[in-house]
């Protein structure tokens, strides 16, 4: 099961676990010891390998850092590192579509690695916390806005915030926080997170 949906005239990237499986073992890691760095299970990091179970934004976050590779290695072998002068453009219908365990993301400027900046745009269609789901952070700062739907951002230290179509919020990603739709079961959402040695001083 590829955790990547492939859109016309875009080639298929390869599969998230496929990919997870490959950069592991090119730099010797198993399972165990990578579980034991992560903090993922090795059950559900081989579920994910073997395409059983979709990984969630925050794993593939968590995963890239250990694996000392950017986050596009997972689902894009020809991204450019970013340098002066270069640009990615993303045309309408023509993201890089990934479905996590919580919502599909269509990743935005795929074509670039190393990035300070990750755009995305998420469609969040659960309105409700399974009995394993839990709040998360990412190393970095992130930037919301509603593009659609009403949106109900959960995050420690706040109570749950209901966002509605043209409104946004910044805030600091460490803060563990998830996402759930509002009032009509869907929320599209612009998103972008910075990476940790973006906001160093």
């Amino acid at each position: 099961m590829s955790n990547v949906v492939e859109k016309p005239g875009i080639p298929e990237p390869p599969d998230i676990g496929a990919r997870l499986k490959q950069l592991r073992s090119e730099q010797g890691w198993s399972l165990a010891k990578l579980a034991a760095a992560t903090g993922i299970s090795d059950a559900t990091l081989s579920r994910v390998e073997t395409g059983k179970t979709l990984v969630s934004a925050h794993n593939l976050y968590v995963l890239a850092q250990v694996l000392g590779v950017d986050i596009t290695a997972f689902y894009s072998h020809a991204a450019h590192p970013l340098q002066s002068g270069i640009r990615s453009v993303s045309r309408a219908g023509q993201g890089r579509d990934l479905q996590t365990d919580r919502f599909l993301t269509t990743i935005l400027a795929s074509d670039l690695s190393k990035k300070q900046m990750h755009p995305a745009i998420n469609v969040v269609s659960r309105d409700r916390f399974g009995p394993d789901d839990t709040l998360s952070g990412h190393p970095g700062e992130e930037f919301l806005y509603v593009l659609e739907g009403q949106l109900v951002l959960h995050s420690a230290h706040y109570a749950p915030l209901l966002l509605d179509a043209g409104d946004s919020i910044y805030f600091d990603g460490t803060m563990p926080h998830a996402y759930l739709a509002g009032e009509g079961g869907m929320a599209r959402i612009l998103v972008l997170t910075t990476t940790a040695d973006a906001v160093s001083p």
